[in-house]
């Protein structure tokens, strides 16, 4: 097949399974506790309010994150209305582009088959496909971060031309999304990678005064405008969100040194059980050196950081899809000196087929029972799913112990069917994920009750899913949580009561209609007999009145 016409199929097909994968059924599930509701809730306000320059959730300063992701789901708002496809949006288009600039750049450097296959793995990888369809600001984050390293590294090839200041524009977008880390991370890894290749001289070439002037002009005007209008900004977003939460364990976010290696692990599968091999087998090579430095960087760096989440590491999964590629495309052909990832793999597969099992075992079936109030059924209505995945699983297991299927080419399409097949079998119980985790169905009740109440309160928590299908903010009773530092404002004090407070007005004539913990519930009913109503309840919460 002539290149061209190569170029073209390959496009096709990334373009078919990005919509199939990343785009289709976006907005078929509920917003999901607590990320979704508070990234989809802030943009709505700020349409609402025409003030794009402040933060706010529930109607609370919220200092938190930079405003891009923010800016960008708004946007999305105003073109398509409030809905959650519309939220979810710029989010699958960061994963989209993160896909197709993997391939576009890839063949610039290495073999087109190779940029194709490095695609389909990030592509097909566990982590990146559930990423993609919820919303952090993560995925946003890995799009800037990710397009920045290859505008960096195709200057680095080329020795000049434009497109150092795509990674400066790029670095002043992360840092719009995520704040300094972006540039710390970013500048750390071109500093490193040109010291292992001798050649710290280039930083000449990286025109570094109006590189840093673009970067400033684009990042800075916000951070400048929120610090002077807003005094609480500096010490809070620079101090407590970054400094402090960098090198102490004040958010109760810690975990221990080896946290993300389960994460990176289970994030990459089908294919991780390769990067020590592909890592291996493509250092010499400077494009995949340079992207396995960034990995390393972006690991080491969030290891050792006291505050850890699992999609933290996201920004490297578009990095080691790279060299992952270049090894299956480089080793077709041939066959792998040893095959102790088939092995583990082999082992993964049995687990996977037997695990159908576990539904006849009644220890089993009671520990999903004490999770939540709806978690027997959610897990009763994934049995479909569940034999699905053993019957594939026993599929590859009887594959790989088969000799003729131990090549890479072969290895690499049963993983690839083994990953598609199950993101399809996971799109197709779409409404079973729509019951996770979510406050959807309250406030869709809590909007159809025929009487109307004088006030709705969230009482001792916030659900932050609630104001946003509700279209209001709505009163927050004996907690604060992650708007104390918007609480000490005075024009916050209408939001938040004491718990005291709570319980006068539930005493009063007044019509309160509140959500709250299900094991609240037993407690507030002995303390106002007969009046208090249980209208709802999902996912180990509930929706109450006095009325």
């Amino acid at each position: 097949m002539r290149p061209g016409k190569t170029f073209i199929k390959y496009t096709i097909i990334l373009l078919v399974l990005s919509y199939a994968f990343i785009f289709y059924g976006l907005g078929d599930y509920s917003l999901k506790e607590p990320d979704e509701g508070r990234y989809a809730e802030i943009p709505r306000e700020m349409v609402e309010s025409g003030d794009y320059t402040v933060p706010r959730l529930n109607d609370v300063r919220y200092f938190e994150k930079p405003p891009f992701l923010y800016w960008a789901v708004a946007v999305s708002y105003k073109l398509f209305g409030v809905s959650e496809w519309s939220f979810r949006f710029p989010n699958a288009l960061a994963a989209f582009l993160c896909v197709m600039c993997l391939f576009f750049f890839g063949r610039r450097w290495t073999d087109e088959e190779a940029a194709f296959l490095a695609s389909l793995v990030l592509l097909s990888s566990f982590g990146f496909f559930g990423m993609a369809r919820i919303v952090t600001t993560d995925m946003v984050l890995t799009f800037w971060l990710f397009l920045a390293l290859l505008c960096f590294y195709e200057h680095y090839r080329k020795r000049g031309g434009a497109f150092v200041y795509g990674f400066y524009g790029a670095m002043a977008m992360a840092t719009l999304t995520k704040g300094p880390v972006a540039p710390v991370l970013l500048c750390g890894t071109v500093l490193i990678f040109l010291l292992a290749q001798r050649d710290i001289s280039f930083v000449r070439h990286m025109k570094p005064l109006t590189g840093f002037f673009l970067y400033f002009a684009m990042a800075a005007p916000w951070f400048v405008i929120i610090s002077v209008k807003e005094k609480e900004f500096v010490d809070f977003f620079f101090v407590d969100q970054h400094f402090l939460r960098f090198t102490t364990r004040k958010h109760d976010r810690g975990g221990p040194l080896h946290y993300f290696i389960p994460v990176l692990l289970g994030g990459m599968l089908p294919w991780s059980l390769f990067i020590p091999r592909a890592v291996a087998s493509t250092w010499r090579r400077p494009d995949c050196r340079f992207f396995i430095l960034w990995s390393a960087l972006v690991f080491v760096f969030f290891s050792v950081s006291g505050s850890k989440l699992p999609p933290y590491i996201l920004p490297a999964f578009p990095a080691l899809s790279l060299p992952l590629g270049i090894l299956f495309h480089e080793s077709r052909g041939s066959r792998f000196r040893r095959h102790w990832e088939i092995v583990v793999y082999g082992l993964l597969m049995a687990i996977f087929a037997f695990s159908c099992l576990l539904y006849f075992s009644d220890d089993f079936m009671a520990y999903i029972a004490d999770i939540s109030m709806d978690a027997t059924s959610i897990t009763l209505d994934l049995k479909h799913f569940s034999l699905w995945m053993s019957l594939t699983s026993a599929a590859c297991l009887v594959l790989f112990l088969l000799r003729s299927f131990r090549d890479p080419g072969r290895l690499f399409v049963i993983l690839l069917l083994f990953s598609l097949s199950t993101i399809i079998a996971i799109m197709a119980h779409s409404g079973v994920v729509d019951r996770i985790n979510t406050a959807k169905k309250l406030a869709l009740a809590a909007s159809e009750l025929e009487t109307r109440p004088d006030i709705v309160v969230n009482y001792s928590g916030l659900d932050l899913t609630i104001p946003f299908y509700l279209k209001r903010p709505v009163v927050i009773a004996s907690y604060k949580g992650e708007l104390a530092m918007g609480a000490k404002y005075d024009d916050a004090r209408k939001i938040f009561m004491e718990e005291a407070e709570f319980f006068r007005l539930l005493g009063s004539d007044r019509k309160v209609l509140f959500i709250t913990k299900s094991k609240r519930v037993k407690n507030l009913e002995k303390r106002f007999p007969g009046r208090i109503t249980t209208h709802l309840c999902q996912n180990d919460r509930c929706l109450l009145s006095n009325y």
